[in-house]
């Protein structure tokens, strides 16, 4: 990666399910061609903060910025952590009250702005995930021509014959007229990444793509991920896989507990640890 344009900037993101605080203010900038892994223990905000990427987890506060376009913006959250400090008959209290609903306000139009686009935003990003998350009802092919003809309008020809050029680069041609019941779990992970790189996107999210899978299928998978980091697309993967992630990412980013704990490049990271916490985890799962 020798890119130094930023593709998406994360600002002092934050993520809440009701009370429960998961992201505690992230900050991240991902340039464009770069390969960054996400480490950190289960529950430390890893899958939540590569789901806001793509806005299946709609952030709590913070910003999101794609291509130098504002998607999200909100600071409520800090404003009304302020408010709780104040004595609720002072004036800053009032003040911050009446802010506090004007901020609301653009807050909605904000999200229902985003709401328009998203569909055009979720084009360029592709995203894999634990599970799947391929039609069971369909063939291998008509998996990976859907979007491509309904939302790209691609030419039926034409996306048939990009389908069958992305099967024969991950070793699945002759797969290509089965029905997902009959592919393994390492062959549906990779009909999983080629039909989400049918949409052409510029950027691949995976979200512990080999986590379900058998031992003996990682390999396979993980390869297809080493392909598509070489050519140049922007990668962001969740990983539990240490060894892939210091071999194929520029950056290794390590969350603990909702916040980025430490980064940097694969080899500082994994060999000379700096903080206690990353330490004892890398301690448990090398």
């Amino acid at each position: 990666m020798n890119n130094n344009e930023v593709l998406i900037s994360i600002k002092n993101l934050k993520k809440n399910f009701n009370k429960l605080e998961v992201l505690k203010g992230i900050d991240l900038d991902i340039h464009k061609s770069e390969v960054i892994s996400i480490i950190g223990a289960s529950g430390s905000g890893k899958s939540t903060l590569i789901r806001c990427l793509n806005f299946l987890e709609m952030p709590s506060s913070g910003s999101i910025t794609y291509d130098g376009k504002t998607m999200f913006a909100s600071n409520v959250k800090e404003m009304e952590d302020e408010l709780k400090t104040l004595d609720k008959e002072s004036k800053e209290y009032l003040d911050l009250s009446s802010k506090i609903k004007e901020e609301k306000k653009k807050d909605k139009i904000i999200k229902k702005n985003l709401n328009k686009e998203l569909n055009e935003y979720r084009k360029k990003i592709g995203m894999v995930f634990q599970h799947f998350n391929i039609f069971p009802n369909m063939s291998v092919l008509d998996n990976i021509t859907l979007s491509p003809i309904q939302t790209l309008k691609m030419d039926k020809e034409e996306a048939k014959k990009e389908a069958l050029e992305l099967l024969a680069k991950v070793g699945l041609s002759d797969k290509a007229n089965e029905f997902p019941k009959k592919l393994s779990g390492g062959q549906k992970q990779r009909l999983a990444i080629v039909r989400a790189l049918a949409m052409k996107p510029d950027v691949m999210l995976f979200d512990e793509p080999t986590s379900a899978l058998d031992p003996e299928m990682v390999k396979e998978v993980l390869d297809v991920i080493k392909q598509v980091a070489k050519t140049g697309m922007t990668v962001v993967i969740v990983t539990h896989e240490m060894a892939f992630a210091k071999e194929v990412s520029d950056r290794v980013i390590f969350i603990d507990n909702g916040v980025i704990e430490e980064e940097g490049n694969p080899n500082e990271l994994f060999n000379n640890p700096k903080s206690n916490r990353l330490q004892e985890f890398l301690s448990k799962v090398l």
